[in-house]
């Protein structure tokens, strides 16, 4: 029987391909519907939930925010206590100090001034400051700032907190909150007590103690819960309140609690704690004060959450009927529009990656996959011109590197001729001769035996020394060359092999030699802003108008030089753009009748001592 139905359930399956995707679309919109809805559901409750939490978070924040503006202005005043020079002049001067009233008198003045200056000062109970001896202090409170009650220095050195709070590495409030120690009244404050230092050494000098009143923080949760109905716990050391419209109790969480994560939250240092049993079951969330060991803590409201669950319920069911109709109307009209299309461009893909570059027109319709096939045709054009330019840039490379293999020399046999001669010019004491036949011997070896492309600055300047010699030979010392280099570790940067002695060489013959009488050129090593390398060769030659500039760094200049014949400056500039990067080579400034400076820009980057 069971065989009899499932045989005819295959047979009423539609065996066409749009019968088939009818039912698969059917079947998936349902799917795709309850799982919407499912979903749609659990974020809904995590969202109501996670902006409850964020509201509360917010909420916490600008509380957080006024009260931390308080404490930073009452800090703010303890340092200014600690370093003010009225305040440290009167703490050493002596009563017998003959202007003593006079700093006593100022300093009060100081004191007053700057207490009243200071925001928070409504906060601010009592501030004493006294000298290490306790034999003197100045008082600031809400009746006056100056006193000579000696009971207060007694009270003030028996606080059982005094040598905690004196000692410690900061200000701090770990000691808790207290009882106002001068005042038989109920006032909850927390007590502040630092060492105060001379201005010349490490000695202590006197000591601050102020008060501050617990209102500071409770203020600002009591305007809260009474604007929001919500009551605020705030935390001081261990010690828990609440702040209920106005109300304030002391009340004590329990401790087992279960932190919940959250990576959303505004503030890092905000926790979210789950709290079960004892009449304080639910979300709490709790933000840090920047005093160390203070928190605020705020209950999660979540009954909005379930108010709106059943019209959510509805909603969503709205939604999967709408769904549901549009996947149906959309499922024939998206055979014909999407099927065909796709068909199209797979096989235009296809030809691509047989090596058909040519563009198809009719792929290029006028909707989304009208685009995708405009840029299907823009990717072959891309790929076509790609491979023509790295085929050029190819034969360019073989062409230069082809002009540089024409351009070398076979030197053995010239070299151990020169050393011959060297040796021949030194017996015979001809000291020139010997330099020369040494300098061009060089030259020679490093032509043989060199194969590095890349060498470090020394190296190429070593080169540059040996070329130079031979040219102030022949030019009877009527030419001399001085090297400026702003920081001595640059000799150590990379740098192709024989790149100066092109442009040295074009300095000589196109620069200073035309104008028939002695010349210089000075080489400038130095860091560019970009921290990048740069190299001034500059000559005091016949200079160059803009078209002749053109013209070298294009290499349509003929070389008279026949040491290299086809290295000119335009092939060294390009081998530096080849080899480190376009935005790097040579650059030429000249003014006609004055000079030539030719630029080379290169990257810092040190030569490896192993190339």
């Amino acid at each position: 029987m069971g065989r009899k139905l499932s045989g005819k359930l295959i047979n009423k399956m539609p065996h066409s391909l749009r019968g088939n995707f009818t039912l698969i679309t059917i079947i998936l919109m349902l799917v795709f519907g309850i799982g919407t809805a499912t979903m749609s559901f659990i974020m809904f409750s995590d969202s109501l939930r996670r902006n409850s939490i964020h509201s509360a978070e917010s909420n916490l924040q600008f509380i957080r925010n006024d009260i931390n503006s308080d404490l930073n202005s009452i800090l703010g005043f303890c340092r200014w206590c600690r370093t003010n020079t009225a305040i440290s002049s009167y703490i050493a001067a002596s009563p017998e100090d003959p202007y003593y009233n006079t700093l006593t008198k100022e300093a009060s003045e100081r004191l007053s001034e700057q207490y009243l200056s200071t925001s928070a000062y409504p906060y601010i109970s009592r501030v004493i400051i006294t000298n290490s001896e306790n034999s003197k202090f100045l008082q600031k409170n809400s009746s006056s700032y100056y006193s000579s009650d000696r009971y207060i220095l007694e009270v003030l050195k028996k606080l059982p907190y005094y040598k905690q709070l004196l000692n410690a590495p900061d200000y701090t409030f770990h000691v808790g909150v207290q009882k106002d120690p001068f005042v038989h009244a109920s006032e909850k404050i927390l007590p502040i007590i630092r060492p105060i230092e001379s201005s010349y050494s490490d000695d202590e000098i006197g000591v601050l103690f102020m008060q501050i009143s617990l209102s500071m923080f409770t203020d600002p949760l009591s305007r809260f819960s009474s604007q929001e109905h919500t009551p605020v716990y705030l935390t001081i050391s261990g010690e828990s309140y609440c702040i209920d419209n106005g109300k304030i109790t002391s009340v004590s969480f329990p401790k087992s609690s279960e932190e919940l994560q959250y990576d959303d939250m505004v503030s890092s240092s905000t926790r979210i704690e789950k709290i079960s049993g004892s009449g304080y079951s639910g979300l709490y969330v709790t933000s840090p004060i920047e005093a160390e060991g203070c928190y605020i803590t705020m209950p999660v409201v979540t009954d909005g959450a379930r108010q709106s669950v059943s019209g959510f319920f509805f909603i969503v069911f709205f939604i999967l009927l709408i769904v549901m109709i549009i996947g149906v109307l959309l499922m024939r009209f998206l055979s014909y529009s999407v099927t065909q299309p796709v068909v199209c461009l797979k096989n235009q893909l296809s030809l691509i990656a047989g090596g058909d570059f040519s563009q198809n027109p009719e792929i290029e319709w006028d909707n989304e996959l009208g685009d995708i096939g405009r840029d299907v045709n823009l990717l072959a054009t891309d790929i076509s011109n790609l491979m023509e330019q790295r085929i050029t840039d190819e034969k360019q490379k073989k062409d230069l590197e082809y002009q540089i293999l024409q351009s070398q020399i076979n030197p053995h046999f010239l070299y151990n001729t020169l050393n011959s001669i060297k040796w021949m010019a030194t017996a015979q004491h001809s000291s020139g001769i010997a330099e020369m036949t040494t300098a061009l011997a060089h030259l020679l070896k490093s032509i043989s035996k060199g194969t590095k492309a890349i060498v470090s600055m020394k190296e190429e300047f070593q080169l540059l020394d040996d070329y130079f010699t031979i040219q102030k030979y022949r030019y009877g010392g009527a030419i001399t060359m001085d090297y400026q280099i702003d920081d001595p570790d640059l000799i150590h940067n990379q740098i192709l092999r024989f790149t100066l002695q092109p442009i040295v060489e074009n300095s000589i013959f196109h620069g200073i030699e035309p104008k028939g009488s002695s010349g210089h050129i000075d080489i400038h090593l130095y860091h560019t802003e970009n921290d990048s390398i740069q190299v001034d060769i500059t000559d005091d030659g016949v200079g160059m108008d803009q078209a002749m500039i053109s013209s070298v760094l294009a290499g349509e200049t003929s070389d008279r030089s026949s040491f290299f014949k086809q290295i000119g400056i335009g092939s060294v500039n390009k081998r530096i753009q080849y080899t480190f990067g376009s935005e790097y080579g040579i650059s030429i400034t000249s003014t006609p009748g004055e000079f030539t400076c030719t630029s080379i820009l290169l990257p810092h980057k040190k030569q490896d001592k192993q190339q």
